[in-house]
């Protein structure tokens, strides 16, 4: 994914609490097919982890592991949560 994380990027203030904050970018941005688990599984105990989940989806975010999700599972999730209101 060369040059994919070389966008702009402004953090969220939930991001100065992420477990993941000093963590390698690369490890959240997986190539296609890859499972994302060592991003999941530092997601796992993070204290912002639906902050963080909640970003994604509001901001229609559509690469790399936020919240402990994948792409396709936020897309679920926010189904999820339109079927709930």
């Amino acid at each position: 994914m060369e040059g994919f994380l070389d966008r702009e990027f402004t953090p969220a203030p939930f991001m100065d609490n992420a477990a993941c904050k000093n963590a390698d970018p690369d490890v959240f941005f997986v190539n296609k097919g890859d499972t994302g688990i060592a991003a999941k599984k530092l997601c796992e105990s993070c204290p912002v982890k639906q902050a963080c989940l909640d970003f994604a989806i509001q901001t229609h975010e559509r690469f790399g592991i936020w919240g402990g999700m994948n792409f396709a599972e936020r897309t679920r999730e926010a189904r999820r949560r339109r079927k709930a209101i």
